[in-house]
């Protein structure tokens, strides 16, 4: 049996590390994961909550080429959705470079299940599979970033990524690799501060 102290370490060992820093630099080892690895993080995140077992998570997974061709289409999905004004040059190069720099990019889909469960339940069991990945990958020593653009839950990229129903949606990317540099150390409050957020009813 998994003892709380145990479950404990691996939460707060928990970290976001990119694909590439601020600079542009890559923060992942040019490495791909073991197929066996990815499976068993999949399995994982398939053991998240579910509110009436609609288990509504979908995974695309980019690896290899694929990973350029991902990065081709956010380029061009960014570029033609986004008025000149608003177009930033530095969010496109790092949405190219997650792609690029990763060794491996899951896809977030959200199947919804019309008229059984709230939508927002369907979400929040997606977020809950996603931890549940983004743990196991701690656990295997993975760096682990889940990005949330905008664009990625775009109708032409949602069916890029075979999220085809009228009301799913693309709840972002997870990226996924060796980290190249040390492991960051932790930037939260210190356990105790979690009293100041608490409220007791005894």
């Amino acid at each position: 049996m998994i003892t709380l102290e145990q479950i404990t370490e691996l939460i707060e060992h928990r970290r976001t590390i990119k694909p590439i820093d601020a600079g542009g630099e890559p923060n992942y080892l040019d490495k791909s994961i073991p197929q066996q690895t990815l499976e068993q993080l999949l399995e994982n995140a398939n053991w998240a909550p579910t509110h009436g077992l609609t288990e509504p998570w979908r995974f695309t997974i980019f690896q290899d080429d694929a990973r350029g061709n991902l990065a081709s289409k956010l380029s061009q999905t960014y570029t033609q959705h986004l008025l000149p004004a608003d177009f930033s040059q530095a969010k496109h190069d790092k949405l190219i470079g997650y792609a690029k720099h990763t060794s491996a990019a899951i896809a977030l889909g959200m199947q919804r299940h019309v008229g059984k469960i709230p939508v927002e339940e369907e979400v929040i069991a997606v977020a809950c599979a996603v931890q549940n990945l983004h743990l196991a990958a701690t656990a295997a020593q993975l760096g682990g970033f889940w990005s949330t653009s905008p664009i990625y839950d775009l109708p032409e990229m949602r069916d890029y990524f075979g999220f085809a129903g009228s009301e799913d949606r693309c709840l972002g990317i997870f990226y996924l690799g060796y980290p190249k540099n040390q492991w960051p150390t932790r930037k939260r409050t210190t356990p105790g501060d979690i009293t100041k957020k608490t409220n007791w009813r005894n």
